[in-house]
C-alpha cells in the first residue's frame, strides 16, 4: 500500500487540476431584466447572478435615455436530489427616460475560475393614457429665471424656479435639490420655499406647477450659472403582472399598491451676469451700501446739561445688502465726545438700526453735526447720498461743585480788670496739734492743670481752623483736593448699595460718578472735562490701571460690553476702583 501512494504522488497535481475545471465547468454568470417591456412611468429591475461561483458587481456603462443605479447584493442556496447549488446576485434599478427598445450591455463578469460578457434586452414604451408622450421630460420638468438677469455686487435678485407636473401625475408633495447651484462666489446658503401653485396650459395640456422662491446675492462680479437638479417623488401604481418576491431589492413591501419612484427633472441654464460696483464718482461717506434704500435720524434728548449723554439713531431702510451697511459716523469734534456705533436689532429684515452715544462736553455746544448716507442705487446706477441735520440742542453748564466754605470771624477775649476793696483779717489763736492731710489738694491735681490748659488750646484750635477755612476760602483747587476722598467714599457707597439690590444700571452709574467727583476735584475740573485724557496728563504714574477703570465703566455704562457681568466681576470692579484712587491720593500734583 505504501508503494501504490508512492506511485500516485506525481498525479495529484493532476487530479487536482481536473477537480478544478469540473467546478469550474459547472460555474456560470447570467444577466437578466424583470420585467423585459415596462411603460415610461414604470421602473424595472437588472440582475447580474454569479451561479455555483463568485464574483464582484460590475459598472453599467452609461445609456442614453437610462438611469442605472447599483441597489447591493443577495444570494441564495438550493438542495435539488441531493445537489448543493448556489448564487450571488448583484441587483440594479433601471430608470427610463425615453421610450426605446435598449440593449444592455455586453459587460465582461469575472469570477474565481474563467469570465464571461453577458448582455440582456429592455422595451420601454409610451403610457397607457398617453400616446404621444415619447420622453419623461414632457410630463416633469422645471424652468428657473430671475428678475434681474444683470445685477450688481451684493445686489439681492429672486430666483423663481418653477416646477411642472402634467395633469394626472401624482406627486407627494417634497422637492429636492440636488446640485446645479454655484458653490463659490455666492453670500450664504439659498433657502427655498414653495411660494405659489397654480394651473396652465402649454400646446393644448394641462400642467400643475409649483413655484420655488429664493433670494440671492454674490460676493463678486462675473458670471454665474444656475440649472438646479430638482428632485420630486412620483407616484405610481405597480402592475400585476410582476413577479414579486420577498428578497426583491426594490419593490419593498409585498402587498403595497403603489410605489414612490424619485426622478430628477430636467432644467434650463440661467446665466447671471453680475456688474461690479464702479469706482468713479464714489462718494468718501459710501458705506457699501447696493440697492434702493431711505435714511432717517432721531437726536434726543435734545436738552441736557454738559457731561450727560445724547443717543443718536440712525435707520437705513429698503431692498439691498442691509446685513453689510456700515454706519455713517459724525465728524471728530473737540466738544464732543463719541462713543462707538452700535447696531440694535429691529423687527424689519428690510431695516437696520444703528446708535451711537454723544456727550458734549460744554455749554458751547448748540448742534449735533449733519449725517450723510452714501449707497449705489441700482434702479438708477449711480451713488446717491442722504443727508439729514444737524440737530439744534441745548447744553446747559453744569454748576461749579465748589466746596461751600463757612469762614467766621476770630473771637476776641476782652480781660476785665476788676479792683477789689480791701478789709482787716483777724488772726485766730494757734491750733494746740497740727495734722498733715492725706489727701493732695483739688487744685494740685493733674485734671486741674489740665483744665487750666483746655481754653488755651481751644483757643489754639479755633485759630487753627479759622485760618485753614480762610485759606481754603482763597484757594478753591485745595478746597476741592479735599473733598475729593469723601466725594469717592460717598459714590462707592452708593455702588455698594446698588451692587446688593442687583440693580447694575446704578451699580455702574455709581463707578462713573466716583470717577467723575473724585478726579472733578482732585484735578480741579469741571463736569464735562473729567476724561480718560485729561487724568492720564496729571497721573501718569497710574496710566495702565486708569485706562482699563475708564473703559471698562465707559462701556459697561452705555451697554457697550458683551453681555452683563456677573455679582463677582462686580466686585472685582468695585475693589480695583477703590485701590486705585488710594494710589492717586498719594500722588503729589
Amino acid at each position: 500500500m505504501k508503494l501504490e501512494t508512492e506511485n500516485l504522488k506525481p498525479l495529484l497535481p493532476f487530479i487536482a487540476s481536473l477537480l478544478l475545471a469540473a467546478s469550474a465547468l459547472g460555474a456560470d454568470v447570467r444577466m437578466s431584466v424583470e420585467p423585459q417591456l415596462i411603460s415610461l412611468l414604470d421602473r424595472a429591475v437588472l440582475k447580474i447572478e454569479f451561479i455555483d461561483t463568485k464574483g464582484d458587481a460590475v459598472d453599467i456603462p452609461e445609456i442614453e435615455g437610462l438611469k442605472i443605479e447599483y441597489q447591493g447584493q443577495s444570494s441564495e442556496t438550493r438542495i435539488v436530489n441531493l445537489k448543493r447549488s448556489s448564487k450571488v446576485i448583484h441587483n440594479y434599478i433601471i430608470t427610463p427616460s425615453k421610450v426605446g427598445d435598449y440593449t444592455i450591455g455586453p459587460v465582461t463578469c469575472k469570477y474565481k475560475g474563467g469570465e464571461k460578457a453577458v448582455s440582456a434586452q429592455l422595451r420601454v414604451i409610451k403610457p397607457e393614457n398617453d400616446k404621444e408622450v415619447q420622453q419623461l421630460s414632457e410630463i416633469l420638468f422645471s424652468r428657473i429665471s430671475t428678475d434681474r438677469e444683470a445685477p450688481f455686487v451684493h445686489e439681492p435678485f429672486d430666483l423663481d424656479l418653477k416646477v411642472y407636473i402634467r395633469d394626472g401625475v401624482q406627486i407627494d408633495g417634497n422637492f429636492s435639490l440636488r446640485g446645479g447651484i454655484p458653490e463659490s462666489g455666492m453670500e450664504g446658503d439659498l433657502e427655498w420655499e414653495v411660494s405659489g401653485r397654480e394651473r396652465t396650459e402649454i400646446n393644448g395640456v394641462i400642467f400643475n406647477v409649483y413655484t420655488l422662491h429664493t433670494t440671492a446675492k454674490t460676493l463678486t462680479a462675473g458670471t454665474f450659472n444656475f440649472r438646479p437638479e430638482v428632485q420630486v417623488n412620483m407616484v405610481v401604481p405597480r402592475q400585476n403582472r410582476r413577479p414579486y418576491g420577498f428578497d426583491d431589492p426594490f419593490f419593498g413591501d409585498l402587498f403595497g399598491r403603489q410605489e414612490v419612484r424619485p426622478i430628477t427633472l430636467d432644467c434650463n441654464l440661467l446665466e447671471v451676469a453680475v456688474q461690479p460696483i464702479p469706482m468713479e464718482r464714489r462718494p468718501d461717506s459710501f458705506t457699501g451700501g447696493v440697492g434702493v434704500f431711505d435714511f432717517a435720524v432721531e437726536v434726543g434728548p435734545a436738552q441736557v446739561k454738559a457731561g450727560e449723554p445724547i443717543t443718536v439713531k440712525m435707520w437705513v431702510f429698503g431692498r439691498g445688502n442691509i446685513s453689510q451697511i456700515t454706519p455713517p459716523t459724525l465728524e471728530d469734534s473737540h466738544d464732543l465726545k463719541l462713543y462707538e456705533v452700535r447696531t440694535r436689532p429691529t423687527q424689519n429684515p428690510n431695516e437696520v438700526l444703528f446708535e451711537q452715544v454723544v456727550i458734549p462736553k460744554s455749554d458751547t455746544v448748540t448742534e449735533i453735526p449733519a449725517l450723510s448716507f452714501s449707497y449705489f442705487n441700482t434702479k438708477t446706477s449711480d451713488f446717491r447720498t442722504l443727508e439729514r441735520g444737524p440737530f439744534p440742542v441745548t447744553v446747559e453748564a453744569m454748576p461749579q461743585q465748589a466746596a461751600q466754605l463757612i469762614a467766621t470771624a476770630p473771637s476776641t477775649i476782652q480781660q476785665e480788670t476788676k479792683i477789689l476793696g480791701r478789709d482787716i483779717v483777724y488772726l485766730k489763736p494757734a491750733p494746740r496739734n497740727w495734722q498733715v492731710s492725706r489727701r493732695d489738694a483739688w487744685y494740685r491735681t493733674k485734671a486741674f492743670y489740665a483744665i487750666l490748659a483746655l481754653p488755651a488750646l481751644l483757643l489754639l484750635a479755633v485759630a487753627g481752623i479759622t485760618a485753614n477755612r480762610n485759606a481754603l476760602a482763597n484757594d478753591v483747587a485745595r478746597a476741592r483736593r479735599q473733598k475729593a476722598p469723601r466725594a469717592a467714599r460717598k459714590n462707592l457707597q452708593r455702588a455698594e448699595q446698588a451692587l446688593r439690590k442687583r440693580n447694575e444700571a446704578a451699580f455702574h452709574e455709581a463707578l462713573w460718578n466716583t470717577l467723575a467727583d473724585y478726579f472733578g476735584h482732585r484735578l480741579n475740573l469741571a463736569p464735562g472735562e473729567v476724561d480718560l485724557q485729561t487724568v492720564l496728563a496729571r497721573m501718569p504714574q497710574e496710566s495702565e490701571a486708569l485706562e482699563t477703570l475708564f473703559n471698562t465703566i465707559e462701556q459697561r455704562r452705555y451697554g457697550l460690553g458683551s453681555g452683563k457681568s456677573s455679582k463677582a466681576e462686580k466686585k472685582i470692579l468695585l475693589r480695583q476702583l477703590a485701590a486705585t484712587l488710594r494710589k492717586c491720593e498719594r500722588i503729589k500734583l
